[in-house]
């Protein structure tokens, strides 16, 4: 394999040399004896030859980059598109399983006497006053929790609050086109 010994270089090191893959000194080394060997020049001119054919095959049939909705094949977009469905899918599950609320909950409140009337959680409320005061329309309406803070307000004798509402106790005022209290209604979302 040496040049001082007269041997050949094998088809392997000539292959590593034709690919550029080997280091400095053997470069070198086989380089020296190509300059006196045309019987391993010949053979590096085959596998040179080889090399690019292969070369020349691989390029034909490698595909083309996809575009549009044919790259979410390749690979680079496999990881994650199976995590992005998987948190889909999660999603969900987690929705499904977790308690499900009625779309809306509608209530007719009487001004307060006595026990207030018991709702279940709902995405909406829809309230109606049933006992309004004959005179001072229009009227204003205001809903506020427990602790005074307000949920919602308008004008009418219907409010449609689009949220749903905590559990504990929530009272309806209505006041007139002046701003007097006129009544006082209270529901209690369970």
């Amino acid at each position: 394999m040496d040049t001082k010994s007269g041997l050949h270089q094998s088809e392997d090191r000539l292959e590593l040399y034709a690919l550029g893959r080997l280091s400095g000194p053997e470069v070198e080394q086989i380089e020296e004896h190509l300059l006196m060997c045309h019987s391993c020049v010949d053979r590096l001119e085959g596998i040179g030859a080889f090399a690019t054919a292969v070369r020349e095959d691989l390029k034909a049939h490698v595909d083309p980059p996809r575009r549009g909705w044919a790259a979410w094949r390749l690979p680079s977009f496999a990881l994650p598109a199976v995590f992005a469905t998987a948190l889909l899918t999660l999603g969900v599950f987690w929705t499904g399983t977790a308690t499900r609320l009625p779309p809306s909950a509608s209530l007719q409140l009487t001004a307060m006497r006595g026990d207030m009337q018991q709702v279940a959680p709902a995405r909406e409320t829809d309230l109606t006053l049933t006992d309004p005061p004959s005179t001072g329309a229009p009227f204003r309406l205001e809903v506020v929790d427990a602790s005074g803070a307000g949920v919602w307000s308008g004008v009418g004798l219907a409010a449609k609050i689009h949220q749903r509402l905590s559990p504990g106790d929530y009272f309806v005022r209505l006041f007139s086109s002046q701003g007097q209290l006129l009544h006082e209604y209270g529901f209690h979302v369970n």
